[in-house]
């Protein structure tokens, strides 16, 4: 597949409006345990599938997007390959989409798509697109679009995401994703012992959020974070877990103002990375501001329990005041220090094998997907990209 990626001003502004989861060491400096990340293409030392995804040059209005397998020994430098996870077409008369997909790695040895639908997709305004399959390769034809079910007990609502979901992770007896309804964060319970997140046909948004996680049932989503309370439109999620079993969420929050609205510089200067922690899943601290300027979280949790977070850093941009350079922003990324938990200072993530790491007229990559695998999980993911 071609993977020519030219930068135009169309295909940036549909990116800025398609992209509206124990003791730490003392300075872990990456993710792997190799002394030398530079050579992108010894696999040997990989740790980490790194997915990431691009957006096409748009010509006559028509541009692929798409998300490319990678791997990385450090979580910093990224070995890419020529195989794409999941492509879709972008253009005004294309309807069918996947808004910000999320791969995760399950307990079950499979891989999963998160993404959502469009507001006027064919399989449902803003459904949630799921797929599962033992290679992150997705068939079209496969992916589930699951939408609010309207059952008693169910909140009335015609959508059930809008924004990126966070990766899916296990806790009690099954797997668990946190998504946003209009400007909110909700938490969903996939699947457990006895049923798939491949045989939901809807999910039950309740009406009274649950008081423990155990009572959320297979297929029921319930209200984690409420806009009304925090005073931020929320939208997009990633999740870690640290060593003392903290669960760590972070959100993608903006403060609703008229002068900003969606697509321009304002709006994109505005958007910051929030960070909440909770022991349960349902009972959360205060947001806490961590990084400005910022958009796309995503996080990982290495094996000794250091989270490390990743997003669009935006700053450049917002120091320029230049919309058109938000095209090339690059993904960054920080790791919760020992003790005190503050981010480590950004560093910027390379994809040495891709021409937009070098060449500013190409689009550059618009977020991470970074998921730590063992050594049997990351042969069979080597595996899918040959």
């Amino acid at each position: 597949m071609s993977k020519t990626r030219l930068l135009s001003a169309t295909g940036f502004l549909c990116l800025a409006l398609f992209l509206s989861a124990c003791s730490v060491p003392a300075e872990p400096q990456t993710i792997g345990d190799t002394t030398d990340s530079s050579d992108s293409s010894d696999s040997s030392n990989d740790t980490m599938a790194f997915l990431y995804q691009y957006v096409g040059n748009m010509v006559n209005g028509t541009g692929d997007n798409g998300v490319t397998l990678g791997s990385s020994s450090d979580g910093l430098v990224v070995r890419s390959s020529e195989q794409d996870a999941v492509l879709w077409t972008v253009s005004k008369s294309v309807t069918d989409v996947y808004g910000d997909p999320v791969f995760s790695h399950l307990s079950n040895g499979n891989w999963a798509l998160t993404a959502w639908t469009g507001h006027n997709d064919t399989r449902g305004a803003n459904y949630l697109l799921y797929y599962e399959a033992s290679c992150p390769i997705v068939d079209d034809s496969e992916v589930l679009a699951i939408g609010p079910s309207s059952a008693t007990g169910c909140k009335d609502t015609k959508s059930l995401t809008g924004g990126k979901t966070s990766q899916i992770f296990a806790a009690d007896d099954g797997n668990y994703v946190f998504h946003m309804i209009g400007g909110s964060i909700y938490l969903a319970h996939l699947s457990d012992a006895t049923h798939s997140a491949m045989d939901l046909e809807s999910i039950c948004v309740l009406d009274e959020p649950v008081e423990k996680s155990t009572e959320l049932d297979y297929g029921a989503s319930t209200l984690i974070l409420d806009q009304k309370n925090t005073g931020l439109l929320m939208s997009d999620t990633a999740m870690g877990r640290r060593a003392d079993g903290t669960w760590v969420l972070f959100v993608k929050g903006i403060a609703p103002t008229k002068e900003c609205s969606g697509g321009n510089l304002c709006e994109l200067c505005g958007r910051s990375i929030y960070r909440t922690t909770s022991t349960d899943l349902i009972h959360w601290t205060d947001l806490e501001k961590v990084v400005t300027q910022a958009s796309v979280p995503e996080a990982t949790t290495t094996a000794d329990g250091t989270v490390w977070l990743y997003w669009q850093n935006f700053n450049l941009t917002c120091e320029a005041q230049d919309m058109h350079l938000g095209a090339t922003a690059p993904i960054s990324g920080a790791y919760e220090q020992a003790g005190t938990y503050e981010l480590s200072d950004p560093v910027d993530v390379s994809f040495p094998d891709e021409a937009f790491q070098t060449d500013s007229q190409l689009h550059y990559a618009t977020n991470a997907n970074p998921v730590v695998l063992d050594a049997k999980a990351m042969a069979a993911y080597e595996a899918c990209m040959e």
